[in-house]
């Protein structure tokens, strides 16, 4: 597979010549293209992973952050259009999740292609409120928070990286926090919802309610895990998507 450039939107990009469907892959608030390392091995050689890199965090460090979802989308709209250009799929995580299902009423608003499916993953539905806004937290209490959801990440143990982190991860936070759902006429795409079963801020009803987002098919899917399943059970989360890229594609 050969490496294309098409920094600094599609960090981690690799062409697949023999690609019927490209994924584009959306991070969780203060994540990263980086976080989908790897999904190419796991999915249809026919399927072409596509991570997203936003400003503000890896290389694009030094370049201004996204202030709200409603001024990203029209942007990522622009500059992703030119990759629209064979039948494509979202995948979002947690924040991800919002970022995909606004960019895809965005391409209908402008009667451009839309995409065949949604992949959501660790969000409660749309039009369920946030809750409490955490982005305004106090450090310690963030950490906790940050911890809990995925206790992994150990920032407590490792200060410096969590000052690295800390401002795009409260600027991504505030874009779930004020995100506002507007209800407007449903997609036409496939939507696939995936929650994890020890993620207690996701009640089943607020997954299961994705579906009345489209006209087109429904699935939800709760697997082992907390937030971050994305990680710890990839294997099973990627054969899910698969089978559904496998559909999208016949």
């Amino acid at each position: 597979m050969a490496r294309s450039s098409k920094e600094p939107w599609l960090s981690g990009y690799e062409s697949r010549p023999s690609a019927r469907l490209r994924l584009f892959c959306f991070p969780f608030a203060g994540g990263s293209a980086s976080a989908y390392r790897g999904w190419s091995a796991g999915l249809p050689q026919d399927v072409e992973v596509c991570p997203v890199q936003l400003p503000g965090r890896e290389a694009r460090y030094s370049e201004p952050a996204f202030r709200s979802i409603p001024e990203l989308v029209p942007v990522l709209a622009d500059v992703l259009r030119p990759m629209f250009d064979l039948p494509f799929a979202f995948y979002g995580h947690s924040l991800g999740s919002l970022i995909a299902f606004e960019l895809a009423h965005e391409l209908k608003s402008r009667g451009e292609e839309v995409p065949a499916g949604i992949f959501a993953a660790a969000h409660q539905a749309p039009k369920y409120p946030h809750g409490p806004a955490v982005s305004r937290l106090s450090e310690p209490d963030l950490i906790a928070h940050v911890e809990e959801m995925n206790p992994d990440a150990r920032f407590s143990e490792n200060p410096s990286l969590w000052k690295l982190i800390l401002p795009i991860l409260r600027v991504d936070l505030a874009l779930c926090d004020y995100y506002v759902y507007r209800r407007r006429p449903k997609l036409s795409c496939a939507i696939t919802a995936f929650g994890g079963a020890e993620d207690s801020g996701i009640a089943e009803a607020a997954l299961n309610a994705w579906g009345e987002e489209t006209e087109g098919p429904f699935s939800a899917h709760v697997l082992p895990g907390g937030h971050f399943f994305v990680a710890a059970e990839r294997e099973r989360l990627l054969a899910l998507i698969s089978e559904d890229c496998r559909r999208l594609m016949t």
